[in-house]
Formats: C-alpha cells, structure tokens, sequence
C-alpha cells in the first residue's frame, strides 16, 4: 500500500484545516489563518493565529421590556 498521496494532498489539507480552526477562537479568524498559511507557509500562519491573541469577549445587551 503506498501512503505517497496522503502525504502530498492529504496532509497538506489536514495541516491548513486544523490551523484554520485555531484560527477561529483568535481574532484573526478561520479563512485569514487558512490564506496565511497556504500563501505563506503553515508555520507563519500558526504564529499568526498565536500572535493575534485571543477573541474578545462580546458583550450581549438585554433589551428592557
């Protein structure tokens, strides 16, 4: 069995996956994590997403009645 072709395609698209949804609880959010780290490489995309820091918060409002 040759495992070649999950290591040309199939790791490649793991790897932008699992950084795109690290991107997702940091404020530079999943799809710009994604197109960082296919344009550039994995690894700026991942300090990207790590420099970015965390989401903030969002402050729900409650209407009054």
């Amino acid at each position: 069995m040759d495992v070649s072709p999950f290591f040309l395609y199939g790791l490649p698209v793991l790897t932008l996956l699992v950084l795109g949804l690290l991107g997702k609880t940091r404020r530079l959010g999943f799809w710009p994590t994604v197109l960082l780290s296919l344009i550039v490489t994995p690894v700026v995309g991942l300090l990207g997403a790590l420099i970015s820091g965390p989401r903030r918060a969002r402050v729900r409002r409650v209407s009054s009645p």
